[in-house]
């Protein structure tokens, strides 16, 4: 009995250590993460990323991808030649054209089923031509001077077949950047235009092919991007106010120090919405085929800078940064609108007003059209408009205001296309709206916090009885102390 029981320990010792050295194992082996592209001779295939086990090669890669994904079919990858991938088949072009791979942007000496792949490897699969290129890309002259370069690196042989390995420049290769299309030079460099020389990340991809249509570079991802931080520039917005339309309203980066006079002529540069006369000169003359004069009188072509009229031409005005500058067409004076819509939530109320062309006087505008959310009114005596009050409802409306002066030329300056005024609501404390303030607003305002109602947008402004930007039990506290001290 005792040797019986000797025998079931020692079985259950050994099933124990094999049981440890198992688990020991199956901890050592880990996942690694792997990217994979593929490439076909005129678009991307596939873009994406898996776990394999750790020892995978680039064959399994190929293969997983394939059985996980309905986008490709591959014909070869378990035998180590990749002949197929969607009916691209090796040889279309009659050449040493076909299937190829890179590793971390690196052209492996052995077959797809030899390359073991590490974490974090990113593998493309191309289709190609004999010798097809890998563009690198140079962004060092990007910052300064808009230039981009690619290169490859090239491999040949002498005539006992001993391999030389020289880096070349990628000539006559297409370069898209942000969508605009460009053509390398002999040097493997493009310039940027000055209208896509600007700050942050923009979009890079590459395509060239052979005489016999085979791809002779393989494309970047789709996902490419480079980064530009130009030095010593400002933005500035712009806004070009004619007659009748507005022709520009843009944001422009530009060299520090410019003026409004340059601000305009980079805008007439890079915009084919707009064509200016005179601005190199310091007197706009003519924007559109509009030309100061063309109402018969004083009417010419203004401009105001945050809103303020300066007096100085537009050469003689320096420009800083965030700046808002208005070009526009009037007669003179043409004037700047002011809204005051401190009276719009209680009264419907909003009072138009402008500087005098000359002193400190403020003058109210009569006669001026006024639209708000689409709808028209005209302008009192006092330069007041009354909105009605089924259009008072709480939120951004749209305000756009036009007037024209004996000559035809306008009389005032039109508001921004996007210009909007916010109506407050006249409630106060009437959290549901039924026209008084109790112990039910109280409750309304319980019930949101604990998501059994919920409130509308001015509601929940309502709700904010403190005024501390959100809605929560102080707000609950403050209401009631209110409610305790009116009775």
């Amino acid at each position: 009995m005792k040797k019986t029981a000797k025998i079931i320990s020692a079985s259950l010792a050994t099933l124990l250590i094999t049981s440890s050295a198992v688990t020991a194992f199956a901890a050592e082996e880990k996942d690694i993460n792997v990217s994979l592209r593929i490439e076909g001779i005129d678009s991307c295939l596939l873009y994406n990323s898996y776990e394999l086990s750790e020892g995978s090669t680039a064959s399994d890669l190929i293969q997983y991808a394939d059985k996980l994904s309905d986008a490709i079919t591959v014909t070869g990858a378990e035998n180590g030649y990749i002949t197929d991938v969607n009916g691209e088949t090796a040889g279309k072009f009659g050449g040493w054209d076909g299937w190829q791979y890179t590793v971390n942007a690196v052209s492996p000496s052995v077959g797809v089923n030899d390359y073991t792949l590490s974490n974090n490897d990113t593998v493309v699969l191309y289709y190609g031509d004999y010798p097809c290129f890998i563009p690198q890309i140079d962004t060092s002259a990007l910052n300064t001077d808009g230039k981009l370069s690619f290169t490859a690196e090239q491999t040949t042989y002498d005539s006992d077949w001993n391999p030389t390995v020289s880096t070349v420049a990628i000539a006559d290769m297409t370069v898209t950047f942000d969508g605009h299309t460009y053509t390398t030079d002999e040097n493997g460099s493009i310039t940027l235009s000055k209208a896509d020389f600007t700050s942050g990340e923009h979009s890079v991809q590459v395509a060239k092919k052979n005489a016999n249509g085979a791809p002779a570079v393989c494309r970047y991802a789709d996902d490419f991007t480079v980064s530009i931080a130009r030095e010593n520039t400002i933005n500035v917005s712009l806004r070009i106010e004619g007659p009748e339309a507005c022709y520009l309203y843009d944001t422009f980066e530009i060299a520090k120090d410019s003026n409004v006079g340059e601000l305009v002529s980079y805008a007439d540069e890079v915009s084919d919405d707009i064509e200016v006369v005179g601005a190199d000169k310091g007197y706009i003359s003519e924007v559109n085929g509009i030309a100061a004069g063309s109402f018969g009188g004083w009417d010419g072509w203004y401009y105001a800078v945050n809103s303020v009229v300066p007096n100085v031409g537009v050469s003689g005005y320096t420009l800083s940064d965030n700046d808002t500058v208005v070009l526009y067409y009037g007669e003179y004076p043409c004037y700047l609108p002011i809204a005051d819509t401190s009276a719009l939530a209680t009264e419907g109320k909003i009072t138009f007003t402008a500087k005098a062309t000359f002193g400190d006087a403020t003058l109210p505008i009569d006669n001026m059209t006024v639209y708000f959310d689409g709808k028209e009114y005209t302008t009192d005596y006092s330069g007041v408009v009354v909105i009605d009050e089924d259009q008072l409802t709480f939120g951004d409306h749209s305000l756009q205001v036009e007037k024209y002066g004996y000559s035809g030329a306008p009389a005032v300056l039109r508001y921004a296309n996007d210009y909007t005024v916010f109506v407050d609501t006249k409630n106060t404390n009437d959290v549901n709206l039924d026209g008084s303030v109790d112990i039910n607003d109280v409750t309304a305002i319980q019930s949101y916090l604990s998501s059994s109602v919920e409130l509308n947008a001015e509601q929940v402004r309502i709700a904010d009885i403190d005024r501390d930007g959100k809605v929560d039990v102080n707000d609950v506290t403050a209401l009631q102390t209110s409610l305790a001290n009116a009775e």
